[in-house]
C-alpha cells in the first residue's frame, strides 16, 4: 500500500527539465517493449501503432510545482522554507521572489500558470486566483519555518 504524498501539486510552466515519476518511466519502458515484441512477432503496422502509447506517456508529463510542509520543488529548484531570508511580493506584476541565505532566488510568476480557459477575462481571473492562493500558502509556510524571514510588498 502506498502512502499519500505530503506534497500539493500545481501545474506550473517552469523552464527546467521535467521530472518523470518511476511509474511513468516504467510504464513507458514496458509499453515500448511490448510494441517491439508485437512488431517483431506479429505485425509491423500494429506494433507501429503501439509505439504511440509510450510516446504519449513520455511527452504528456506535466510541468509541476510541488508544495510541501518544509520545502517546495519546482523543476530543479528546491527551496527550504527555513532558509528563506527575504520574500518580495509584487501583486501588480504577479511575482513572488524568495531569496535564500545561500544566495539562491526563486521567483513564482503569475503568467506561468497554464491556460485552460478560452476567454481572456477568465484566464486573467484564474491565474490571479491561483497566484494569490499559492503565494499566500508559501508565505505562511515560510513564516512558520523561519521567524527571520522578511516580507516586502512592492
Amino acid at each position: 500500500m502506498t502512502q499519500p504524498s505530503a506534497f500539493t501539486r500545481f501545474r506550473y510552466r517552469h523552464d527546467d527539465a521535467i521530472i518523470r515519476s518511476r511509474k511513468r518511466i516504467g510504464f513507458a519502458a514496458a509499453s515500448l517493449a511490448l510494441a517491439a515484441v508485437v512488431m517483431a512477432l506479429e505485425s509491423v503496422v500494429v506494433g507501429a501503432l503501439l509505439l504511440a502509447v509510450p510516446l504519449v506517456a513520455w511527452l504528456t508529463t506535466p510541468r509541476q510545482l510541488l508544495l510541501g510542509p518544509r520545502y517546495l520543488l519546482c523543476g530543479n529548484a528546491i527551496v527550504y522554507y527555513a532558509n528563506v531570508k527575504r520574500m518580495t511580493l509584487s501583486p501588480t506584476l504577479g511575482k513572488l521572489r524568495l531569496e535564500c541565505t545561500n544566495g539562491m532566488a526563486f521567483v513564482l510568476e503569475r503568467q506561468r500558470f497554464p491556460r485552460r480557459v478560452r476567454t481572456t477575462e477568465k484566464l486573467i481571473r484564474n491565474r490571479a486566483t491561483r497566484f494569490d492562493n499559492l503565494s499566500t500558502r508559501i508565505i505562511g509556510h515560510v513564516h512558520a519555518a523561519s521567524a527571520n524571514a522578511v516580507l516586502i510588498s512592492v
